[in-house]
């Protein structure tokens, strides 16, 4: 069989593409003729045809000359370069979804404000990939070297803040407010210096981690039974506590190690509920309780 040759008239025709275009494309060199006439008219193929049928397809995509040039020969393969493509088309709609939702935030106020405007506005320029970075500096500045690497991560997934791609006014102020909280320089220095205490070379995350869930589920149950804090439930969850979280970082369980925890949770339990809070806003869930204030309260009633 034969390969069919086209006039650049007909191959006009047959892929719908003016002249004028085809002609631009040659001479780009994204689609040279197979051959000339002895008159030096350009001549193409079956071939050439199916190279401008991709040609036209890429750039309805908005995939660039030079790109497109790349493919054509053979630098980078199509599901690479449609992979891109696609990554930066939903990047797009993500930001046009976001300057919508920010639009309908600052309508919620019948005479928004100048100040209202700049808020919001501020989110469109801020991305989840920006906050996941904005995060993980947080723990680089906190921890430095002394966190294990795997669960640095965890951390960071688990507290990286995540913007829907269609986010209600009460998560884009969420937003907003968890990364003026990644960036509280002073925040940042008071974490950093409890956590060179606490993540010592003896200190055993996972085991804290383990311990830590099964008191939060302890204290959730006795709430849930009507019991206070002070009750004798509260005293034995509380110390339970004392001795696991005390094994998990070498210490002994003591009055002294009591009163630490005791510290920490005063320094940081409302900063961190909040977060948590907000983070619950981003995803739609409900906001955490008051079960590490019921711990906190039955450790103030425990006698050591």
């Amino acid at each position: 069989m034969t390969d069919q040759r086209y006039t650049i008239g007909e191959l006009s025709r047959l892929c719908g593409v003016p002249v004028r275009r085809i002609r631009f494309y040659s001479d780009k060199g994204l689609l040279p003729p197979a051959t000339r006439t002895m008159a030096n008219y350009r001549v193409y193929s079956d071939a050439d045809a199916a190279r401008l049928d991709l040609i036209q397809a890429l750039r309805v995509m908005g995939v660039g000359l030079a790109a497109i040039r790349g493919i054509l020969a053979r630098k980078s393969s199509l599901a690479e370069l449609l992979q891109l493509r696609l990554s930066a088309l939903e990047a797009e709609i993500a930001g046009k979804r976001l300057i919508a939702a920010t639009l309908r935030a600052a309508l919620r106020h019948p005479e928004p404000t100048a100040d209202d405007l700049r808020r919001l506005w501020t989110m469109t320029s801020l991305s989840n990939a920006d906050m996941r970075a904005l995060t993980e500096r947080f723990y680089d500045e906190v921890t430095g070297d002394r966190m294990n690497p795997e669960w640095k991560q965890k951390a960071i997934a688990a507290g990286a803040p995540e913007l829907p791609d269609d986010p209600t006014p009460e998560q884009i102020d969420a937003f907003a407010e968890l990364r003026a909280m990644l960036s509280d320089e002073a925040a940042i220095a008071q974490a950093k210096a409890d956590a060179e205490l606490m993540w010592t070379p003896d200190f055993d995350p996972a085991a804290y981690h383990a311990a830590a869930e099964r008191i939060f589920a302890e204290a959730r149950k006795a709430m849930t039974a009507g019991e206070a804090p002070d009750s004798q439930t509260g005293s034995a969850i509380a110390r339970n506590w004392l001795d696991a979280s005390a094994r998990a970082m070498k210490r002994e369980p003591d009055d002294s190690f009591r009163t630490w925890h005791l510290d920490q949770y005063r320094r940081h339990h409302d900063r961190s509920l909040r977060y948590q809070q907000l983070l619950a806003t981003l995803r739609g869930e409900d906001a955490p309780g008051r079960e590490w204030w019921w711990i906190n309260q039955a450790m103030t009633a425990l006698v050591v």
